[in-house]
C-alpha cells in the first residue's frame, strides 16, 4: 500500500476514535493526570522558600458564572506581604525546581507548570522571582512538555521537544521532535542547545547504527511523491532525526550533508526549505515573544 494511502487510512480510523473518547476524557484525564491542582487533595498545602509561601488555591467563576474559567491559581507571598496570584490555568502544579535560581540573577525563583486542557492545547509555565514584590519573569507556552533541570555547573536549563514537526512526512505517533535546550538570563530565553552537542551526537549515532544499508539505499532512489512506501518510514524517520539534530545543535551544514547524503535527490530542495520554515515557526519563537503580564 502506497504511503499516501495508508496514512489517510490509519489517520480517519483513529480520528473517530479519538473524537469519541476526547468528548468525555480529553477535558479531564490529558489535563488533570500529571498535575496537582486539583486533582490532589493536598494541592494547597503551601512549601516555603527563603521565607516565602509558594502555593496553589482553587480559581474563583466569574461574577454571575457557574464554571470556572480557571480552576487552579499560583501564588506567592512574600514574608512581609500580601499573597500575589502569579499564574492561572486550568490544572497546574509547582515545579520541583522552584527554589532553584532559574534565570541566573542569584536569586531563587518559583516555577508553576500548567496545561490549559482539552482541544486548547497547551502546556503552560510561569516563571517568577522570589523578590519583595514578587513578579512574573517569563511565561512559556509549549505543545510538548518542558522540563527544567540543573546542568553539572548548577545553573538551570529549560529542555523542550518541539512540536514543529510532528504532522511532518510521518504518521502523528512517528513524528520526530527535535531537543530544544534553552537557559534563561533575566528575562530572555537563550538558546544553548550547541552547547550539548554530545548528548545529539549520541542519538545520531544511535540512529545510524540502526538504519540498514539495503532501506536506505531503497529510500534514498525513491520519490517521496510517487510510490513510497510504508516500509520505507523507519528511513525516513532516522534520516530526519539525524539531519534535525545537526540543525537543532548549530550545526546546519551538517544537516544539509545528511540530506544530500540521504534523502531522494528529486525531493531535497523542497524538504530542506519546508524545515527550515517549520523550525522558524515552531518552539524558537519563544526567544522573541514579549514580556509577560502577570495575572490580575
Amino acid at each position: 500500500m502506497l504511503l499516501s494511502e495508508a496514512i489517510q487510512k490509519r489517520m480517519r480510523s483513529k480520528l473517530c476514535v479519538c473524537l469519541m473518547l476526547g468528548l468525555f476524557l480529553v477535558p479531564f484525564v490529558i489535563a488533570d493526570s500529571d498535575s496537582s491542582c486539583p486533582a490532589s487533595p493536598d494541592y494547597r498545602e503551601a512549601q516555603r522558600f527563603d521565607g516565602y509561601i509558594v502555593r496553589m488555591v482553587p480559581g474563583i467563576a466569574p461574577r454571575g458564572k457557574e464554571r470556572f474559567e480557571f480552576r487552579c491559581l499560583g501564588t506567592i507571598t512574600p514574608p512581609k506581604g500580601l499573597r500575589k496570584t502569579i499564574a492561572k490555568d486550568w490544572t497546574m502544579e509547582v515545579d520541583p525546581i522552584s527554589g532553584s535560581d532559574v534565570n541566573g540573577d542569584g536569586k531563587p525563583d518559583a516555577v508553576f507548570d500548567g496545561h490549559t486542557s482539552g482541544a486548547r492545547c497547551c502546556y503552560e509555565y510561569w516563571i517568577a522571582s522570589l523578590s519583595r514584590t514578587p513578579k512574573l519573569i517569563r511565561e512559556l507556552r509549549t505543545a510538548l512538555p518542558a522540563k527544567f533541570e540543573k546542568n553539572s555547573v548548577g545553573g538551570v536549563e529549560i529542555r523542550i521537544p518541539d512540536a514543529a514537526f510532528q504532522f511532518f512526512m510521518l504518521p502523528f505517533e512517528e513524528a520526530v521532535t527535535p531537543l530544544v535546550i534553552f537557559r534563561l538570563e533575566g528575562d530572555q530565553l537563550i538558546d544553548v542547545s550547541a552547547q550539548h552537542q554530545q548528548e545529539y551526537d549520541e542519538q545520531i549515532s544511535k540512529v545510524r547504527s540502526a538504519l540498514k544499508p539495503a532501506e536506505l539505499e531503497k529510500f534514498r532512489q525513491s520519490r517521496y511523491n510517487d510510490k513510497l512506501f510504508m516500509d520505507q518510514l523507519p528511513a525516513v524517520k532516522g534520516v530526519l532525526t539525524i539531519a534535525l539534530d545537526y540543525l537543532y545543535s548549530g550545526r546546519e551544514p551538517q544537516a544539509w550533508q545528511t540530506l544530500e547524503e540521504m534523502w531522494p535527490e528529486s525531493d531535497q530542495g523542497r524538504v530542506k526549505a519546508t524545515i527550515l520554515e517549520r523550525r522558524r515557526r515552531g518552539i524558537v519563537n519563544q526567544l522573541s515573544a514579549t514580556e509577560p503580564k502577570s495575572p490580575s
